[in-house]
């Protein structure tokens, strides 16, 4: 007997790109202007996986000759992607310190090579397209995706440096909406295209 294909057990993998990117279809590989988060994608993230929260603020509006609440309102909704990055190259962590500009300095007679950028973000918060693509719940040989047309990637947290362990930077990347045009999904596909 097969396995249920709506159970999935494994990661997703995360792209970034300029906002205003267009996406891949489903069925395609990410291409011209989509970078994959970590050098080697899921295989630079720690095995406590992406994880993927759908948030919301519900108010309740209960009369005042009841004791029970009779309508509920939806006033925020909060879409976010959790992960640690174990990949620390220079152009990786930069990008996700707010896409700050690494400067390369190469090696010259008594001058080491080295690759810097400021950890300061200052007060604006960069914004890039987001892609995190996994198996579909439908085949697990077939793909899913969530859509970010504008999303904010963040450090928040801290970074430990210990033996046997890897360092990880704790990410966030939370979904924003500017207009009703703005993409915040997820995609299943469920066959191939004839």
């Amino acid at each position: 007997m097969a396995a249920p294909e709506e159970v999935v057990a494994a990661p997703l993998t995360i792209w970034l790109a300029l906002v205003g990117t267009a996406f891949p279809e489903i069925d395609a590989a990410p291409g011209v202007g989509w970078e994959k988060l970590g050098t080697e994608g899921d295989m630079n993230y720690d095995e406590s996986g992406v994880s993927v929260s759908h948030a919301e603020t519900v108010n309740d509006f209960t009369p005042a000759g009841s004791t029970m609440p009779s309508k509920r309102f939806r006033t925020g909704e909060d879409f976010l992607i959790k992960l640690n990055l174990v990949d620390l190259s220079p152009d990786v962590y930069a990008k996700v310190m707010n896409n700050a500009t690494v400067t390369d300095t190469p090696a010259s007679s008594g001058v080491a090579g080295k690759a810097a950028f400021s950890l300061f973000r200052g007060d604006q918060v960069n914004s890039f397209a987001v892609l995190a693509r996994g198996l579909s719940s439908v085949d697990n040989t077939l793909n899913m995706q969530y859509r970010f047309s504008k999303a904010f990637v963040s450090v928040n947290g801290d970074i430990t440096w210990n033996k046997g362990v890897p360092a990880m930077l704790p990410l966030e990347i939370q979904a924003i909406r500017h207009s009703s045009a703005d993409v915040i999904d997820v995609e299943i596909q469920t066959a191939v295209a004839s």
